[in-house]
């Protein structure tokens, strides 16, 4: 039954996972479509004065703080984004999807394959240039973006393939993250990687302790990501880093639950006593709109009439003193319960749930507004080294065959167990999804390249990757699956 009870849980987590992941994708879109209109249009001038706006905070004449509105969105708000992909990592491998070596094992060899693979095709053809060191501009999925996608096709497509795409793009996440803290670090300030180890030993012990108050996990997270900030490395590794660091499971002590308990039958016998009292009221169920209508008018007439029957009649001063006495307990029931529910509460989900809507809605498609908007006029050079090609077939193929190759190769060697339901041409369908890049490829192609230039063609690559992918990865699925009505006709 518990069993059960968990596996609930975690389906309606991964469906709400997957609902605003979906929409954002949606959104993400026409963020992109609408920054490419403005920035090819008489308002570009406008819209690059906007984002290369300084933002200031001057204590007298020490200005600890000034940082161009773009890179406050790239460095400050894409860390909310960083930290809700380190919850999503660390619940699916406590007790989600990837839960267990056999079931992560498939995705995680699949998100190898979609890493190395599109790293070699980027690097053969920009060996030797500048330009080789952007190779992970080519290696990373945007989830939002592929899930939109998904939800375009509705119901044919089934879970397995949505479950799959979700957990590779989670390894894919943690493998790109990776790359940004090893290979796009220029200089390392140590004593701030001290101080950052020094507050992260110290989370540990808040997590190993069971600490359940959010605001101070935030008070020393806030003082870690500010050390990585500091420290050379990108400060999103210190959100991811954090995010792992939050407790990931329920734990309530014995005098809590006993707490709890004790609170929850008062609450009973205290409703039944209550309700002893209450008058019966007549069942009506009013289908049509005048009726519920008129029965609320009639409420509000009766109601009214016992308040200033109540208010001219008055009651005895020990009428009001139990009134008084009994709406105490009530009260004092309720916060006891309040209290012990929050204890229970885990501080992983509740920040997840928090971060999910911020992050859908506002931070990703405002990344996606500020860093979209490149011009495609006489002057953008489409030859800096291979950049164009490097990335679109490292995107396009590279993944596809990256994911299908190792994944399989990973089930001939034992080493992974294929969800029950997900075939070879699934797989590759999933694969032409995963070379949608945008969100990590562009927050990559910001770190990887010194031009100017370089970004933005680095930007209309990855651009013009996503849609080759989109539309390959729509076909493959439409291919490759069935109406559910054509399934009910079969059967």
């Amino acid at each position: 039954m518990a069993i059960e009870v968990s596996k609930n849980h975690t389906n309606h987590t991964l469906r709400n996972f997957i609902t605003h992941e979906s929409f954002g994708g949606v959104l993400l879109f026409f963020c992109v479509l609408m920054a490419m209109i403005i920035a090819n249009s008489n308002f570009s001038v406008i819209y690059n004065e906007v984002f290369e706006t300084y933002l200031d905070f001057k204590i007298g004449s020490f200005n600890p703080i000034h940082i161009s509105l773009l890179h406050f969105i790239n460095d400050v708000l894409m860390s909310f984004f960083f930290l809700m992909v380190g919850l999503e990592m660390k619940r699916e491998v406590l007790y989600g999807e990837l839960a267990g070596f056999k079931s992560v094992s498939f995705s995680v060899f699949g998100a190898i394959g979609g890493l190395i693979v599109p790293s070699i095709i980027y690097i053969y053809f920009n060996y030797g240039t500048g330009s080789q060191h952007g190779f992970g501009v080519a290696m990373s999925t945007d989830t939002a973006f592929a899930l939109g996608v998904i939800l375009l096709l509705g119901k044919r497509i089934p879970n397995v393939i949505k479950i799959f795409l979700v957990t590779l793009a989670v390894a894919d996440d943690l493998g790109a993250i990776s790359v940004i803290a090893i290979f796009y670090t220029a200089s390392i300030n140590w004593v701030f990687i001290y101080l950052a180890l020094i507050l992260l030993v110290v989370l540990i012990i808040f997590n190993y302790l069971d600490i359940k108050y959010i605001s101070l996990y935030f008070a020393v997270g806030i003082l870690l990501w500010t050390c990585f900030f500091l420290s050379g490395v990108h400060a999103t590794v210190g959100a991811v880093l954090f995010a792992l660091t939050i407790p990931g499971k329920s734990q309530i002590s014995r005098h809590s639950y006993l707490g709890l308990k004790e609170a929850y039958n008062k609450l009973y016998f205290k409703t039944r006593a209550d309700f002893a009292k209450f008058e019966g009221a007549e069942s009506i169920e009013e289908t049509n709109l005048i009726g519920r209508i008129l029965h609320g008018f009639k409420d509000f007439f009766v109601g009214a009439y016992r308040n200033v029957k109540n208010f001219i009649v008055g009651k005895s001063d020990m009428q009001r003193e139990i009134d008084m006495h009994e709406e105490h307990e009530r009260v004092e029931i309720l916060d006891t319960i309040a209290k012990y529910s929050k204890y229970a509460q885990n501080p992983l989900v509740r920040i997840e749930f928090i971060l999910q809507p911020l992050n859908a809605y506002f931070i990703v498609p405002l990344f996606a507004f500020a860093n979209a908007g490149v011009s495609i006029d006489s002057g953008l050079d489409w030859g800096i080294d291979g950049i164009l090609l490097g990335v679109i077939l490292g995107l396009v193929l590279g993944k596809p065959i990256g994911i299908f190759l190792f994944t399989l190769l990973s089930e001939k060697l034992k080493l992974a167990k294929r969800p029950e339901g997900l075939t070879n041409m699934h797989i590759l369908s999933v694969g032409f999804l995963a070379g949608i890049g945008f969100t990590m490829s562009m927050f990559v192609a910001n770190l990887a390249y010194k031009s100017p230039a370089a970004v933005d063609l680095a930007k209309i690559s990855i651009l013009i990757a996503s849609l080759i992918a989109a539309i390959l990865g729509i076909i493959s699925l439409i291919l490759n699956t069935k109406k559910p009505e054509e399934d009910i006709r079969e059967v």
